[in-house]
């Protein structure tokens, strides 16, 4: 069995491992997020590179084998650097928000969102439960004039909803959840009137809902109804997306290779299952995924260059690509570019 040094520490492991299972032995994280255990490496992030002495260039760690005598440097300022720049470059093409503009003009930066899926289920006192302090206070003015639906016909009335909450929520007097820290985001920008037509598919169309007795506000009904008029603008996967948490962890910035972005395009064909290309980073987790569970339309990479794209073989829909594989594909998606379509409604 080779032995080998990672920053500096001797380690003995067995033919066959890469850098990233040595380092993991050692409780050295090397962030990954084109590799799982069962899927073969793809090399496509990035994002793992370390220097190995003797060779002159980074090396990605999810595929490099070990080798008797290596040593590695996995935690430099130069590494950390290397690692940085690359998410920046994967920051440069991602088309979406992880946190919604509603959110983010929140004062106590609540998930808005989340609270108004909770109450389109029904459940006022879950919803409360995402929100500070107390509520008779909670004032849903700003997440409101933020609310991207303006740009349609009429914003979700988020303060009227907020209300709805505080007077439904039980015996509840004060929310239960701290104030959320402020985290990593991505901003998608203004909408065109195309992107904005592909945010309100499968939306409810009607107006804003006014309650049928201001002084009282929402009955349950119209809570829900108002409720459905979200469109969903955060990120299904904005609690478990490696892009974000790696992001956040080397202090990348999104801005920093200032290209022009893809449109927002959103693929409902599947019914679990929903895919938002511009959320792909190409890492190739789910084209090997699908050829392992023997699709028979298996996803592949399609076209060249800065315009490739994972797509499903034979022009076949999403649908078919994913017949076995879906939640596995989710699971494995180191982004939100597949994303379970039960998140739609309140977690």
């Amino acid at each position: 069995m080779p032995k080998l040094i990672i920053d500096n520490r001797e380690i003995e492991v067995r033919n066959g491992a890469t850098i990233v299972d040595a380092a993991a032995e050692l409780a050295i994280e090397i962030p990954t997020m084109c590799s799982l255990p069962d899927v073969p490496a793809c090399t496509s992030c990035m994002v793992c590179v370390v220097a190995v002495d003797g060779r002159e260039n980074l090396v990605p760690a999810c595929a490099t084998l070990v080798a008797e005598g290596m040593r590695i440097d996995a935690s430099s300022d130069a590494v950390k650097v290397a690692r940085r720049t690359n998410l920046e470059l994967l920051l440069s093409d991602h088309v979406g928000d992880c946190i919604a503009p509603c959110q983010m003009a929140d004062p106590n930066k609540a998930n808005i969102p989340a609270v108004i899926r909770h109450i389109a289920a029904g459940d006022p006192a879950a919803a409360a439960g995402l929100l500070t302090g107390s509520l008779a206070d909670i004032d849903g003015t700003k997440p409101r004039r933020a609310c991207r639906r303006a740009r349609q016909d009429e914003p979700v009335a988020i303060d009227l909803l907020l209300k709805y909450v505080a007077a439904h929520a039980g015996d509840l007097e004060t929310a239960s959840q701290a104030p959320a820290a402020h985290r990593f985001s991505v901003h998608i920008g203004k909408l065109s009137e195309t992107e904005l037509e592909r945010f309100m598919v499968g939306i409810s169309p009607d107006p804003q809902v006014i309650p049928a007795d201001p002084s009282t506000g929402y009955t349950p009904a119209e809570a829900a109804a108002e409720a459905e008029r979200c469109m969903h603008c955060d990120c299904r996967k904005a609690d478990n997306c490696r892009l974000r948490d790696y992001s956040e962890a080397y202090q990348a910035k999104p801005a920093h290779f200032r290209t022009e972005r893809r449109e927002f395009m959103q693929n409902l064909e599947h019914p679990d299952v929903i895919y938002e290309p511009g959320k792909c980073i190409c890492c190739g987790l789910c084209v090997r995924i699908t050829a392992q569970e023997g699709e028979e339309y298996a996803l592949s990479f399609v076209g060249r260059g800065f315009g490739v794209q994972v797509a499903p073989a034979l022009d076949r829909d999403v649908s078919q690509a994913l017949q076995k594989a879906g939640a596995r594909c989710v699971e494995a998606c180191p982004t939100g570019a597949l994303a379970m379509r039960k998140n739609d409604a309140a977690d």
